[in-house]
């Protein structure tokens, strides 16, 4: 993620925001992750709450926002299983956080989850890496970065049947005159657009709209990036 301008997204959020017509107070920031998109939101004054499944992640992102000198709140949950201590105006999940729900009940149940978190019109935003990335730009494939102070080799199999990537990562770390070696596993879902609509729809969300990366046009066919917009009734 070194590369990405998380500036650029928190803008296209706002922007969502005036879309609708909605002046959020308190935002639940969803697989936050480090806390980049959190921080933001923080510094630009809403009341956020970073929500993460990993506690390494959230210990991240709590030094992060310590050192630009702001209080976030930060909960370790499976945002299939959401609970907040109120309601909130609105809720983010940024940055593939859908796709990591690898079945359809596991979407189900988080949509329930948000909707049970989010007050009565209350805005979600979201985006998904859409199933042509997934299928066929990441697809099954093997990618390398030799960099000078972490090197990686990233391999990636792609099963049609279930709509689920499996990507195994192999990192080396410099230590010194050394590397350190350590893997991950990550799988995510390939979901189709009138998938996620059509689930919206039966947790209860009305006003849907999916947009291409950053924009508010209807995403095309080779779109890697789809954004949702959807309000609670």
């Amino acid at each position: 993620m070194k590369d990405t301008d998380y500036s650029k997204w928190v803008d296209y959020i706002e922007a969502v925001f005036r879309r609708y017509g909605a002046k959020p107070r308190t935002i639940a920031d969803l697989a936050c992750g480090t806390g980049s998109i959190t921080a933001l939101l923080a510094r630009r004054g809403y009341d956020v709450t970073g929500v993460d499944i990993s506690g390494d992640m959230l210990d991240a992102a709590r030094e992060k926002s310590m050192k630009m000198g702001l209080k976030i709140p930060y909960v370790c949950q499976d945002m299939r299983r959401l609970t907040l201590h109120r309601p909130v105006d609105a809720i983010t999940c940024m940055c593939d956080g859908i796709n990591y729900l690898s079945r359809m009940e596991d979407l189900d149940s988080a949509l329930d989850s948000i909707s049970r978190n989010l007050k009565p019109g209350g805005l979600l935003f979201f985006d998904i890496s859409s199933y042509f990335k997934l299928s066929s730009i990441l697809g099954s494939k093997v990618m390398a970065d030799p960099g000078e102070d972490i090197s990686m080799i990233w391999i990636n199999r792609f099963d049609g049947k279930e709509k689920l990537l499996t990507m195994e990562l192999t990192f080396f770390v410099k230590k010194g005159a050394q590397y350190t070696r350590f893997d991950e596993i990550h799988v995510q879902r390939a979901y189709l657009e009138e998938e996620i609509r059509e689930a919206l729809e039966r947790h209860g969300f009305t006003g849907i709209e999916s947009f291409g990366p950053f924009s508010f046009e209807a995403p095309r066919k080779r779109c890697q990036r789809i954004f949702f917009a959807a309000v609670r009734i």
